[in-house]
């Protein structure tokens, strides 16, 4: 028997085809320049200077670039890895787990997502400092909406809470209030190319 779609997943599922849309309408100079900035305004933050092993991923469609950013994180000498989809089998789920490799090595996942190729080494999650999550949506409070997988959640629930989870969105991206279900993660912070949220966050360095 099919599952009742409840109101959350209405109300996901309206913001998540309203903000798509809305962000594919952005011209690709203006998404270059943003992510820039990003880069940038995240580049600042302590919880990135002091990272060690930073977790990127690589943008689909719309999302904010983050080539500039696996540029200097090599250049500061930070090991960056990505994440995959882990194989299907009988102990898969939606959890993606990482791997160390060069951003020109990245291949073509499941997902359609590029993710680092099979042979590219794991790197256990306890070993990441700082989390860069793309998104459709967020809010001030650390809330996200994704493309409705799962596959960022799950993943999140299972690092520690030492490793600081950064959202990167272009300002249009941001709204009042994202819908939020018990599985949902928060968090610690929010980039734009005009601000950090949420602000007075002792992690995240605050506004900046």
């Amino acid at each position: 028997m099919p599952t009742i779609p409840t109101s959350d997943d209405d109300e996901k599922r309206a913001l998540r085809e309203r903000m798509l849309a809305g962000r594919a309408r952005v011209p690709p100079d203006v998404r270059a320049a943003a992510s820039q900035a990003i880069a940038e305004r995240l580049e600042s933050l302590p919880a990135w200077r002091s990272a060690r092993t930073v977790a990127l991923y690589a943008a689909m469609g719309a999302e904010v670039e983050t080539a500039d950013l696996a540029r200097r994180a090599v250049s500061a000498g930070k090991r960056v890895v990505w994440p995959r989809v882990a194989p299907s089998g009988p102990t898969s789920g939606p959890a993606m787990e990482f791997a160390e490799c060069a951003a020109s090595g990245l291949v073509a996942g499941a997902t359609r997502a590029l993710e680092p190729p099979a042979s590219a080494p794991i790197v256990p999650g306890r070993e990441v400092d700082l989390i860069a999550v793309p998104g459709v949506a967020f809010d001030a409070r650390g809330g996200r909406l994704g493309r409705g997988r799962g596959h960022y959640d799950a993943t999140l629930a299972l690092l520690p809470r030492s490793a600081f989870r950064v959202g990167l969105a272009f300002e249009s991206q941001v709204v009042p209030s994202v819908p939020s279900e018990p599985h949902d993660e928060r968090l610690d912070a929010v980039v734009t190319e005009a601000r950090v949220l949420p602000a007075g966050d002792e992690r995240g360095g605050g506004r900046g």
